[in-house]
C-alpha cells in the first residue's frame, strides 16, 4: 500500500459550554446526540485498520477521539496544533454568548473574510493553517504508520483541507463539516490528495442536513434559552 492516510473528523454535537478562551466558542462535552453520532462511527471504524489516533486537548473532540479509539484498543494522542481556531479571551469574556455568536457567524460566512484577519481578536486562519500543516509535517516525518484518524473542529478542519487542494490564501476557505463528519487525506510521495469530504453516516446523503453547521448550534442554544 502506498503513502499513509489521514481520517480527519469533525467532533460530534457540542454546546460549547465552558471555558470560553478554549475552542470556538467553549470547551463543552458532547451531546447525548453528539454521543450517538460517534458510536455510529465508531461501529465504521472497526473495519479500518488504525495505527494512531489523534485528537486536539479540548474535551469536544478528545471525547470523540476516545470513543472509537475504545473500540481500536488505541490511546488517545492529544496535539495543540490540532486544536480550534482561537479567540482572544479579552474578546470573548468582553461579550455576551449571543455577540460572540453573531461575530462567528460573520467571520465564517462573509464573502469578504480574510486569511489574516483576526478571528474574535486571536488568531487568523493562515495561523491555524500553519500549525495545522505543522502537525501534518512532524507525522509525516514519522514512518511507523501508515493510517491515523484525527479528531479536530470545524475551522483548523478547513484549513487542513484547503492545504490538501493547494489553497493557502484568497476568500475564508469553508467546506462544511458537519458534526461528526469524516473527511480522507491520502499522501503519496508527501503529496496531499483530497480523497473525501464531510461524510456523515448518520445522514449519507445530506437529507436532513441542510443548513450551516453553525446555525445549527445557534438553534440548539436558543431551545436551551442559553442566547
Amino acid at each position: 500500500m502506498d503513502g499513509h492516510r489521514i481520517y480527519l473528523m469533525r467532533h460530534g454535537e457540542t454546546l460549547y459550554q465552558s471555558e470560553a478562551s478554549e475552542g470556538a466558542i467553549g470547551n463543552g462535552a458532547l451531546t447525548e446526540r453528539g454521543r450517538e453520532q460517534i458510536a455510529s462511527a465508531a461501529l465504521l471504524f472497526r473495519g479500518v485498520p488504525l495505527d494512531r489516533v489523534y485528537a486536539s486537548p479540548l474535551s469536544r473532540s478528545h471525547e470523540t477521539a476516545r470513543i472509537i479509539a475504545k473500540e481500536k484498543e488505541l490511546d488517545v494522542l492529544l496535539s495543540p496544533d490540532v486544536r480550534e481556531i482561537t479567540p482572544s479571551e479579552e474578546f470573548v469574556t468582553a461579550k455576551s454568548t449571543a455577540e460572540v455568536f453573531q461575530e462567528v457567524q460573520r467571520f465564517f460566512k462573509t464573502h469578504s473574510g480574510d486569511w489574516h484577519e483576526p478571528y474574535l481578536g486571536g488568531e487568523s486562519f493562515h495561523q491555524v493553517q500553519e500549525r495545522g500543516v505543522r502537525f501534518l509535517t512532524s507525522l509525516l516525518s514519522q514512518g511507523d504508520w501508515q493510517t491515523a484518524l484525527v479528531v479536530a473542529h470545524g475551522g483548523i478542519n478547513n484549513a487542513l483541507l484547503a492545504y490538501a487542494v493547494g489553497v493557502t490564501g484568497g476568500r475564508i476557505f469553508n467546506i462544511e463539516q458537519d458534526f461528526g463528519c469524516i473527511n480522507i487525506i491520502d499522501f503519496v510521495h508527501g503529496r496531499p490528495f483530497l480523497r473525501l469530504a464531510n461524510f456523515t453516516l448518520y445522514d449519507q446523503l445530506k437529507i436532513n442536513l441542510r443548513t450551516h453547521s453553525l446555525d445549527v448550534i445557534l438553534s440548539l442554544l436558543r431551545e436551551r434559552g442559553i442566547v
